[in-house]
């Protein structure tokens, strides 16, 4: 068996308005508690059954975006209405917009990583990424109980 990294496959493509019902977290870049975000994972999982008009019953999403001092982070589901938002989450829209998708199976922590590979991806074919915009993570609940092993497809927005 090889220990070569697998090699992740990048793609761009365009994404419709998906609409996400979840919770948030924010973490100060300096002096943040990171463990806040696998707390927050917790509370989701336990709660995520509470949220009407799922649409993808198979995965859940972690949308997040970041500024110079802080990082906001979401687990969420995707779901086909934001009529009905449960007590303590948050309902939202993502535009319909242009990402690149990197998808990645194998040892976490992850080698190589998905996002360092966007980069490259982006400085070989001269795009940009949107900082504007939200990063999504793309999860499935399948994939939960695997120890040691990481598979996630990784959406970053990039500029049109």
């Amino acid at each position: 068996m090889s220990n070569k990294p697998k090699e992740i496959s990048i793609h761009r493509l365009e994404l419709p308005e998906i609409m996400f019902i979840g919770i948030p977290v924010n973490v100060s870049f300096k002096h943040g508690d990171f463990s806040k975000i696998g707390q927050l994972k917790q509370t989701f999982m336990q709660r995520r059954s509470e949220i009407p008009n799922i649409a993808d019953v198979d995965h859940y999403y972690a949308p997040w975006y970041d500024c110079e001092v802080m990082f906001t982070y979401f687990y969420c589901m995707q779901v086909s209405s934001l009529e009905q938002i449960p007590e303590g989450m948050t309902g939202f829209a993502v535009p319909a917009r242009t990402y690149l998708r990197a998808q990645y199976d194998g040892a976490y922590p992850c080698n190589p990583d998905p996002y360092a590979e966007l980069q490259k991806y982006r400085e070989i074919h001269n795009l940009r990424h949107d900082k504007s915009a939200i990063v999504i993570e793309k999860y499935a609940l399948a994939n939960e109980s695997l120890e040691g092993r990481l598979v996630v497809e990784v959406y970053g927005p990039i500029e049109s």
